[in-house]
């Protein structure tokens, strides 16, 4: 065990490390860790813009290590559960609608100070960025983005709304924020298929979440398989590494950068 995170660098030989600070310190103690050589994980959002991703991502394809970052939902069971509902009912998500949103923090909260890399875009928009990649395999054509609420001492944005339109005339809305109840929600709808889940953002390990199947002749509920996301996420990343293919978790984490990097412009907080 070390109590300082350089003392950790300089001492432990792990060929990983896993960035989870306040999202400020992320590209900090990223950048020193890849640059002794280190696979790099970061927790969500990895980098506070497209330019730091743009820098990290060069310099691990440099040292020749994988940089992922830790959006780990996609990784639960249930969303391949998900997609082989559509696929055995020969269709595919063309409208998803999310809600993630929960209550008010402590004041003191890093997510309320911009110089920690604060605000609900920071905290929330990797899922809204994410979403369009992972149930509908595609970047969006177009993307709108509205704060609905600012609080804190800084006055960051505590609330926001999403369209982000896509090919084929699919598109994700979305509302994300820490001002309301808490919602966790998404709703995937396909011409003969729609799913309605809760917790899918983050689902507990031991939760089997119960989804809400539509097709043309009626309703029913089915139950998902549990799992736990964030070990599963590292199983992932650590076979990547050992067969040294982690191309596909390095574009994950730049086209979510992308997105969010046009989310943000839209709502005028880049």
């Amino acid at each position: 065990m070390f109590a300082d995170y350089q003392v950790a660098l300089e001492k432990s030989d792990a060929a990983l490390v896993y960035v989870s600070l306040v999202n400020g310190e992320h590209l900090r103690w990223a950048q020193r860790a890849l640059g002794q050589g280190r696979h790099v994980v970061v927790d969500k959002p990895a980098f506070l813009g497209l330019e730091q991703a743009d820098r990290m991502l060069e310099l691990a394809a440099k040292q020749g290590v994988c940089l992922a970052e830790a959006t780990v939902f996609a990784y639960h069971p249930q969303v391949e559960f998900i997609r082989q509902q559509f696929r055995v009912a020969d269709s595919a998500p063309c409208r998803v609608t999310a809600t993630f949103s929960f209550p008010s923090m402590d004041p003191d909260n890093f997510r309320y100070r911009r110089a920690l890399g604060g605000g609900a875009l920071w905290d929330l928009g990797p899922y809204a960025a994410a979403v369009g990649r992972v149930f509908l395999d595609d970047e969006p054509a177009s993307v709108a983005c509205r704060v609905l609420a600012r609080g804190g001492p800084d006055g960051v944005e505590t609330a926001f709304a999403v369209l982000e339109e896509f090919s084929n005339g699919r598109s994700v809305v979305g509302t994300f924020g820490f001002d309301t109840v808490y919602r966790n929600r998404l709703d995937l709808v396909g011409g003969e298929l729609g799913v309605e889940v809760d917790r899918i953002f983050t689902t507990p390990p031991e939760a089997s979440n119960e989804l809400r199947i539509t097709r043309r002749d009626g309703a029913a509920t089915v139950t998902a398989p549990p799992g736990d996301a964030f070990a599963l996420f590292f199983d992932h990343v650590l076979r990547r590494i050992d067969a040294g293919e982690w191309g596909q978790l390095s574009s994950d984490l730049h086209r979510d950068a992308r997105t969010l990097h046009r989310l943000r412009q839209a709502a005028g907080v880049e």
